[in-house]
């Protein structure tokens, strides 16, 4: 007898989850069970149980109606040991339907058939004992599991947790948060309505929100806190998270991961440093932007890049004839093509493998396809690659660019947004520099076109979080092995943007439809990369300088403390749009396209010095600093 509890332990100690079939035999069993038992208690009781078919029938239809209502509703879905209030309105459902349906076949049956099929009133206890023996099953489940489990996942290991906001998502949270398997102990909720305090919530404790909150939470030893994002006002919210991550205190989303099996912990999602800028969502409804791409022909360069792709996915929402991503990278370019089969499988899209500065296999592309609109995002970005391979930035970023120009114009392109850099405003480096003159082609190119067939608009912001070589990156990467951080230097500072935010901008100001002008983006407040850097390692749960150390290099070839947006000769005018303005040159063009193109004619041939030397000439403001000789 021993043997046979503890193999029957064993056997259910070694099910984690009960397949969805058995749980639909079982809830089909119980239905059988109870219909059963009602009828032998009224025929006990002397009750007429005479109807018009057999009793066989009877139970067909009745055990049929119930299974379709089980598949409708989904009750054998999910896993047991978890079920919650949203499972009991499941088959509280189930139930009703499969009663209202009995009823309304009864009904018929007797009024064109004459034929009594049911007696109402074992039915009704069917009914009601069915729903309570459905729930009972699923709470005798519940608590062997609990039982059978609870060693695996030790009390003294459960790190304790505590959530921001009384909401339906947030209550949702108490179950798993409290389940066997949680790594989690829920100790109490904050709730800015000052009359939930000292009230609970499912025997969880209500706390009003107060200024000293995380004095509160070291008080109480949480090292967990669960923040709904825009649940608070922003600068609360931000000083919040500030003061969390000062205290070692993680702070998560209100969801929770996926589990991949069912012995791993519950755990919750973290919020990305993309999330934590505490930057507005921006979110593209204006009627007009979506009209100027829906059905048009559209050609994104560099479209396997981290800013190109990006662009790509949000274009095609818009409903495009076609878009052509292009690139000059194999593997990316794969990548993306994969995205969009599994993802974005109805939009008519092409990808073509080229390089821009093949004016002749570029040509080819525009030839084919002949484009409604360009975005050109195809560029090398890298300060010291380009400051050392200064050829090849002149060679992508000068002349990649005037061919993508000069083709559009050729084959009829009604539109050319053009992504440029925050490095091109008073460049101190190669690669800004570059972009700054391929920002003087495309304006002279607009200024020059006859009856300016085709609109050219420049689009300029600072650095994104998450791009391909983004600091961010190289940081995690550092975390990831301990240590150290390099940072270049205690004052340098950055604006920073996140990937969607920066799309979303530059479509935005393609669609705004006024050539020759630059759009600058608002890129809120520069952050310093020391602080960038010591917030990283928090949000790791570490320590800067004691678990891992910053170290200071110097900074680099063609690198500056910090990056300007607009030129000192410039004015900005507004927009439509709150986060985007039209930087306006007040400086006369000092140089044609053919004077460009003349000055840079031999750039494979001659010394950096000599390079450099008709930059400087060509953009006045460029000041190298930290050059390579």
């Amino acid at each position: 007898m021993k043997k046979k509890i503890l193999f029957s332990l064993h056997f259910f100690k070694s099910i984690n989850i009960l397949p969805a079939w058995l749980i639909l035999l079982f809830d089909f069993i119980i239905i059988s069970i109870i219909a059963t038992l009602s009828y032998i208690v009224y025929k006990n009781l002397g009750v007429n149980l005479q109807t018009d078919i057999p009793p066989f029938e009877r139970y067909t239809i009745l055990l049929a109606v119930y299974l379709l209502s089980f598949i409708i509703f989904k009750t054998y879905k999910g896993i047991l040991r978890y079920s919650s209030l949203r499972d009991i309105i499941k088959i509280f459902k189930a139930v009703f339907l499969s009663t209202l349906i009995l009823v309304t076949i009864n009904e018929i049956s007797r009024n064109f058939y004459e034929k009594n099929i049911f007696i109402y009133s074992i039915l009704i206890n069917a009914t009601f004992f069915g729903f309570f023996a459905l729930i009972g099953f699923r709470l005798i489940v519940k608590t062997i599991f609990y039982y059978i489990h609870k060693d695996e996942f030790p009390e003294s290991e459960k790190e304790n947790i505590a959530i921001v906001g009384v909401n339906s998502q947030n209550i949702a949270l108490i179950e798993p948060l409290n389940s066997i398997s949680s790594k989690y102990n829920l100790i109490c909720f904050f709730d800015q309505n000052n009359s939930l305090q000292g009230k609970k919530v499912s025997g969880i404790p209500v706390l009003a929100i107060s200024p000293n909150i995380v004095t509160l939470l070291r008080y109480k030893k949480i090292k967990n806190l669960i923040l709904p994002k825009e649940y608070l006002e922003e600068n609360d919210e931000k000083k919040l998270l500030e003061d969390c991550i000062q205290n070692n205190i993680k702070v998560y989303k209100p969801e929770l991961l996926q589990k991949t099996n069912a012995s791993q912990k519950t755990n919750l999602k973290e919020y990305n440093l993309e999330e934590l800028l505490f930057r507005k969502k921006i979110d593209i409804d204006n009627p007009k932007v979506i009209e100027q791409f829906q059905n048009k022909t559209i050609l994104v360069t560099g479209g396997a890049g981290s800013i190109g792709s990006e662009l790509a996915k949000q274009l095609a929402a818009f409903q495009p004839k076609k878009i052509i991503i292009l690139d000059q990278g194999e593997t990316p370019l794969h990548d993306i093509q994969l995205h969009f089969d599994k993802h974005l499988s109805n939009c008519n899209s092409c990808f073509e493998l080229v390089d821009v500065t093949n004016k002749k296999e570029i040509g080819h592309v525009f030839e084919t396809y002949k484009p409604d609109i360009v975005f050109h995002a195809a560029a090398y970005k890298h300060v010291p690659v380009l400051e050392k391979n200064y050829k090849q930035a002149i060679k992508v970023n000068v002349y990649g660019t005037l061919n993508c120009l000069e083709l559009a114009l050729t084959h009829g392109a009604k539109k050319f947004i053009f992504v440029s850099t925050d490095k091109a405003v008073n460049p101190t480096n190669i690669m800004g520099s570059s972009k700054r003159i391929a920002e003087m082609l495309a304006q002279n190119l607009f200024l020059t076109q006859n009856e300016k067939k085709m609109e050219i608009m420049i689009t300029r912001f600072g650095n994104v979080l998450g791009s391909n070589g983004s600091v961010v990156h190289l940081f995690k990467e550092q975390i990831a092995k301990g240590g150290p951080i390099t940072v270049t230097h205690p004052e340098v500072n950055r604006f920073f943007m996140t990937i969607p935010e920066a799309c979303k901008l530059v479509i935005e100001a393609g669609a705004m439809g006024s050539g020759g002008n630059i759009y600058v983006f608002d890129m809120g407040k520069s952050i310093k990369i020391v602080d960038l850097a010591e917030k990283m390692i928090r949000l790791a749960g570490k320590i800067p300088g004691k678990d891992i150390e910053i170290k200071f290099t110097g900074l680099r070839p063609g690198e500056k403390l910090y990056e300007e947006v607009l030129t000192e000769c410039s004015e900005t005018l507004p927009t439509y749009h709150p986060k985007i303005v039209i930087a306006k040159e007040t400086e006369e063009r000092k140089f044609s396209n053919d004077d460009i193109i003349n000055a840079l004619e031999d750039f494979q041939k001659i010394t950096r010095k000599e390079t450099i030397t008709i930059i400087k000439n060509l953009v006045p403001e460029y000041q190298p600093e930290h050059s390579i000789e």
